[in-house]
């Protein structure tokens, strides 16, 4: 039987549990789902939390199953959670605090990036500040592993990634993109082991 590992599993999403879009449209079926991936040679997920919300509810779904770890970070499109919930300093130490307090269950900072095509959420300027911010944090504070998301970005987020090359690629990684390790070239591109 193959293994695998699934590293962007969103399953702090309501549909898992047959809520779509505000609708109840089938019974909560979350432990049929993951019953089904480990049937079938799944060994771990991680749970991808890209907000304040969504990393309450993974810490919650990931606490009592040994094969369920999460990220800790902000999503590019809910990077206005930096300016909203007070001062940005404030809500990184809160993701600092969570990920320190968590370290069993937490395996990376993210997901963190720029997502163009989805700025209605969030502007192109907040996304880049607040992705070199949390970038520093997962260099300089923690050393910890980080998941990186780039869609319909291309020149920025290398751009960004090239400043962090030296001090990001000895620690393990992933970049979630289409079109991103095409255009990278030279650099070495890791994934969680």
């Amino acid at each position: 039987m193959r293994r695998f590992v699934d590293i962007g599993a969103n399953l702090t999403d309501p549909v898992f549990r047959g809520i779509y879009r505000g609708k109840t449209v089938h019974q909560d079926d979350f432990n049929c789902v993951l019953d089904r991936a480990f049937n079938i040679g799944m060994q771990k997920i991680i749970v991808t939390a890209g907000c304040k919300n969504d990393i309450i509810d993974a810490l919650e779904l990931v606490r009592n199953n040994c094969n369920l770890f999460t990220t800790v970070g902000v999503h590019p499109t809910r990077c206005n959670e930096f300016d909203t919930l007070g001062d940005p300093e404030t809500h990184l130490d809160y993701l600092k605090s969570v990920i320190m307090k968590n370290m069993n269950k937490v395996v990376a900072i993210g997901e963190l990036g720029l997502d163009y095509d989805r700025t209605q959420f969030c502007s192109i300027e907040s996304q880049k500040k607040y992705f070199e911010l949390q970038l520093k944090t997962c260099i300089r504070k923690l050393s910890y592993h980080y998941f990186c998301i780039h869609e319909i970005v291309h020149q920025t987020f290398i751009e960004i990634i090239s400043r962090w090359r030296d001090q990001l690629f000895w620690r393990c990684g992933s970049f979630h993109s289409l079109v991103l390790q095409r255009r990278l070239g030279n650099i070495q591109i890791l994934d969680f082991t």
